[in-house]
């Protein structure tokens, strides 16, 4: 019946400030003193496939910046079939394999050829704790407050993101477990009815997101998430590379959306002036002190919670975009067009 349409993602993604807080807690009483050092190690590989893999590509670089430790982001098929390329015999590496179900066959393998060559350490990320991966890898951070019903990843993706940001920070103060938990659910009640909005603008057709650094991973998570739950034209892009062709497809149709980083305004902030005056729509995502002149619509994080632990706020209202603009089209968030929740080979 139409009014079941998207329950379980509805409920998933609304319920993430409270899930990030078992997840914390989760982290804080089972690892801390326990994690592995990443300096001990000359690189660090991420890999995944879907959504992992755009969460591989914004963990590499998150960690990088954190820790000084060379770090890429590889789709398990890359380590499955061709991991001598990238896997060099003299360097000392650690592997981080993601997966929500922990029984996508790539990453599986992916772990299976790794340690034919003998190439390190590994390190499981899942949201199951009884799943093949869990089960592989001594390891295994299990993240069960991110289990999901419905096929495309909200819940899990955020909730697998924090052991990405314990790594780098090893600890966590309770009074920070708050303060993540209030500023996050204050965030979606202030902002929830212009992300419904904007989901259901029927003048939308092109949906743009641009990011730098970390962010240009999640952007293009959220540009997965667009094209899996509604079927429309979505891409992500690196904010300056956007001017270098892409742009040609601003108008009125299109919302651009800037994963704004504090840090990198002055470079970030022109591109989205352009495109708003060749017509786009535009929505800021990020921290302000007051909202930027240039945005139509803007998502405040603030700046109560350290940057290093912003980032999973970057996406629930986002996805709650993506979750909008299906039902208005008539299609079901829950169960996405030639979708299944797991890709087994």
């Amino acid at each position: 019946m139409q009014q079941d349409k998207g329950k379980f993602t509805q409920q998933e993604i609304q319920s993430q400030p409270t899930t990030w807080m078992e997840t914390l807690k989760y982290l804080k009483r089972d690892w801390t003193g326990k994690l592995p050092i990443l300096q001990n190690y000359d690189q660090v590989i991420v890999t995944g496939c879907g959504s992992t893999y755009y969460f591989s590509i914004w963990a590499s670089r998150f960690l990088q910046e954190n820790t000084g430790v060379a770090c890429a982001a590889l789709p398990s098929s890359e380590i499955w079939y061709s991991g001598e390329s990238w896997l060099k015999p003299h360097r000392n590496t650690l592997l981080i394999a993601v997966s929500r179900s922990g029984l996508t066959t790539e990453t599986l393998h992916a772990i299976e050829a790794y340690r034919k060559m003998n190439k390190g350490d590994a390190i499981a990320i899942t949201c199951y704790e009884d799943s093949p991966l869990a089960k592989m890898i001594s390891t295994a951070f299990v993240t069960t407050a991110g289990k999901e019903q419905s096929i495309a990843q909200t819940r899990s993706f955020t909730n697998m993101m924090w052991p990405i940001i314990f790594l780098s920070e090893r600890n966590i103060e309770d009074s920070l477990i708050e303060q993540i938990g209030q500023s996050s659910r204050q965030m979606v009640e202030k902002y929830q009815s212009t992300a419904q909005k904007i989901g259901s603008d029927a003048r939308l057709s092109k949906f743009f997101f641009l990011g730098n650094g970390p962010l240009f991973g999640l952007s293009q998570e959220i540009m997965l998430k667009i094209k899996e739950m509604s079927l429309s034209h979505s891409e992500a892009f690196h904010f300056l590379e956007f001017r270098h062709g892409p742009m040609s497809l601003v108008n009125e149709s299109a919302l651009v959306v800037g994963f704004n980083h504090p840090q990198l305004t002055e470079f970030e902030y022109p591109v989205m002036r352009d495109m708003k005056e060749l017509g786009g729509q535009t929505l800021a995502v990020g921290s302000f002190e007051t909202s930027p002149s240039f945005a139509d619509h803007a998502f405040n994080i603030g700046m109560d919670v350290p940057m290093a632990w912003r980032f999973p706020m970057y996406l629930p209202l986002l996805q709650t975009i993506a979750y909008e603009r299906s039902l208005s089209k008539g299609l079901d968030p829950d169960n996405p067009e030639n979708l299944k929740a797991v890709v087994e080979l």
